[in-house]
């Protein structure tokens, strides 16, 4: 029987180390001419592109020539590299951002060309772990550069494009070798490959269409990406599993054995990609955003809330629109479900913790449920989406948009409103459709089902067909149910005359309704919240805190957690020593958790409102209003949103990441926690409460 090989084999024999350098000079080679600094190469030479085509064929030679046994080849490449990071510090002296990143390049450069002996034995040790290196490294680089030209404005001419086609391509070709090696280029596989150059080569196409744009370089980037999306696989798979015999555990290692850590890496990492795309010239209709509110941006459709500092519709371009919908899509499933979607995508066992946290996040009896719950959420989520975006077009169609543009908003809106995250395509929201019963009936009920969270979407359906329901479906919808009607009678009546004048009585008790489902986690408003009523304002505060249900895409305190703490109430008033509810006794734990989660939420909003009023110059009720919006990822703002300081907006970013991350963290952290057993028991002794 001849040799085998596994996924972690470099492309043509040899040590792991040997292939990441090849690899990593073969795409430096293209890259570097690519992005030559031609300015900087004219003071050394009269011929600058005499001396770039120098460099790249010298790093291309010690690619090629590289082997284990040769030192001449790292030499070559480490001159020629440091040559050209010489060359871009002379051409861009007042530039030190720039100056910086080059000297961090050459840093990494040389850690993987000469790495020290503890850095070496690390990598023979992890490299189990760490399948396809080389391809890796080689997408990496790739990246880098590709969105270095991007933001220094494209390539100079037809060879800049072609020899960054050549750098995209690089890790397109290794990926290929290394699945055809292994037997592992099927359909899929070669769908991936096919995809990956025609995106690599979109930079020359497009060149030599339209001149040296970014739409040709935001293409070619999609190669790279792809590759780094086909590895990533294996790499979860690497990380995930039990890190058992394979030496000492690294920073990852650490973060990757906690699911809490996980969670709140995806939504950090999350964040950074969206900020990052943001930014991006071709991601605003003008002049690109700053870089903080790109990130406020970012953070608010990453965390499903909604909130913005600049007027969304207007100030980003289709692709801008398109990137904070995908971050609304991914923050909100994506998240609810981030290990058990890997689950059954990877088709493999993970460890028993994170097994654990990703059926307790859906709600899965346990490993064996987990697939199939997972299933439910993803067909829940696409159909509720699906229907509710196809009667929006008919909606926006019939108010007056064009075919085109009533398709866009229908989508967008029924992802927004899925997700609880209150972003849409009119600078004043919902309001132009205040008298449209139909935008407002749709977006409401796509609302409720989001915020319902699939399993009770699901227990409906079984409910259906006569069976059961469980308590935890039943406290769900009947407080849902108190939390809209009440809320909606409360409004219609505080606002009969103020923002609801005017209406007729149809659209009076349409909008009231509306406005208090999306009052829980939603952030849509169709009437002017700036001039509603103190009282109302107040009412809106409360609702808020509430939030969603537990497993859906909203947030707050959830409407468990209060109906828990409402019940206790009741069994202290009456005299009883348990909660009861439709037949069934709540374990003193639950009942201790929900006043720890509400807890928790209370001081939260004194310290962030605490921190506002330190920084900025904002009266109460609009500062507890932003402050209790964010830490509930609710969206709403009554203006103050647009109003705060660079310090503010960071105030607001983390209010709206620890009402996101903060309780899935939590409820992560305590269902994995197991239950402490003294040996021992003090005696009870009652302290006065009240």
């Amino acid at each position: 029987m001849g040799p085998t090989h596994t996924a972690s084999e470099p492309p043509i024999g040899g040590c792991p180390r040997t292939a990441s350098i090849r690899a990593l000079c073969l795409t430096a080679a293209p890259a570097t001419l690519a992005a030559a600094p031609l300015a900087g190469f004219a003071r050394l030479s009269a011929w600058p592109g005499a001396v770039a085509l120098a460099l790249s064929l010298a790093l291309l030679a010690a690619g090629l020539g590289h082997r284990v046994e040769r030192r001449w080849p790292r030499w070559v490449a480490t001159g020629a590299f440091l040559l050209w990071v010489a060359g871009g510090l002379v051409a861009h002296p007042e530039a030190p951002a720039r100056g910086l990143a080059l000297l961090l390049a050459a840093v990494g450069f040389a850690a993987v060309v000469w790495p020290t002996e503890p850095l070496r034995r690390a990598a023979l040790a992890r490299a189990p772990r760490a399948p396809m290196r080389d391809v890796g490294l080689a997408a990496t680089v790739a990246t880098v550069f590709g969105l270095e030209r991007w933001l220094a404005g494209g390539v100079a001419a037809f060879w800049g494009a072609l020899a960054l086609a050549a750098a995209l391509a690089v890790p397109v070709g290794l990926l290929a070798w290394r699945l055809r090696r292994h037997g592992r280029l099927g359909r899929a596989a070669q769908g991936v490959v096919a995809l990956a150059v025609a995106l690599a080569l979109a930079p020359v196409i497009v060149c030599l269409a339209a001149g040296p744009e970014h739409e040709g370089l935001a293409l070619g980037l999609g190669a790279p990406l792809l590759v780094g999306g086909w590895l990533t696989r294996d790499a979860i798979v690497a990380r995930l599993a039990s890190t058992a015999g394979h030496g000492d555990a690294d920073l990852l290692d650490l973060v990757m054995a906690q699911p809490a850590r996980v969670l709140v890496l995806s939504f950090v990492l999350l964040g950074a990609i969206g900020t990052l795309l943001l930014g991006l010239p071709m991601a605003s209709q003008g002049a690109p955003v700053a870089w903080l509110d790109a990130a406020f941006t970012s953070v608010s459709a990453t965390c499903v809330t909604g909130l913005a500092v600049v007027d969304t519709p207007t100030t980003f371009s289709s692709f801008g629109l398109g990137v904070i919908l995908a971050l609304i899509q991914v923050g909100g499933l994506g998240i609810m479900v981030f290990s058990a979607t890997m689950v059954v995508l990877l088709g493999r066992r993970l460890s028993l913790s994170h097994e654990r946290a990703a059926a307790d996040l859906v709600g899965a009896d346990g490993r064996g449920d987990l697939v199939s719950m997972v299933g439910l959420v993803l067909r829940v989520t696409f159909i509720t989406e699906g229907v509710a975006a196809a009667l929006l077009f008919v909606a926006f169609l019939a108010h007056g948009d064009p075919v085109g543009v009533a398709l866009w908003r229908g989508v967008f809106t029924a992802i927004s409103a899925f997700c609880n995250a209150g972003f849409a395509l009119q600078s004043d929201s919902l309001v132009p459709y205040a008298e449209s019963s139909v935008v407002l009936g749709v977006t409401g009920a796509t609302i409720i089902v989001g915020g319902l969270g699939p399993i009770v979407v699901a227990a409906l359906w079984s409910w259906r067909r006569r069976r059961g329901m469980t308590l935890h479906v039943r406290l769900v919808l009947w407080t849902t149910a108190l939390l809209v009607v009440v809320p909606a009678l409360a409004i219609l009546a505080l606002e009969w005359g103020g923002t609801l004048g005017g209406m007729t009585l149809g659209d009076k008790l349409g909008n009231a309704l509306f406005q208090s489902v999306t009052l829980r986690t939603a952030g849509f408003n169709s009437i002017d919240l700036a001039a509603i009523q103190p009282a109302t304002w107040t009412l809106m505060v409360l609702v808020m805190f509430v939030g969603g249900s537990p497993g859906s895409t909203a947030g707050g305190a959830k409407t468990t957690t209060i109906a828990v703490l409402v019940l206790a109430i009741f069994a202290v008033v009456r005299g009883r020593g348990r909660v009861e509810v439709f037949g069934r006794a709540l374990p003193t734990a639950t009942v201790m958790r929900a006043t720890a989660v509400t807890t928790l939420g209370v001081l939260g909003s004194g310290a962030a409102l605490f921190a506002l009023q330190l920084t900025q110059v904002l009266p109460l009720d609009q500062a507890l209003f932003e402050v209790v919006s964010a830490l509930a990822t609710v969206g709403l703002s009554t203006g103050a949103t647009a109003a705060l300081d660079d310090v503010g907006k960071l105030i607001i970013m983390a209010c709206m990441f620890a009402g996101r991350v903060g309780p899935l963290t939590l409820f992560v952290f305590l269902s994995l926690r197991p239950p402490g057993r003294a040996a021992w028991r003090y005696p009870e002794e009652s302290v006065p409460i009240g």
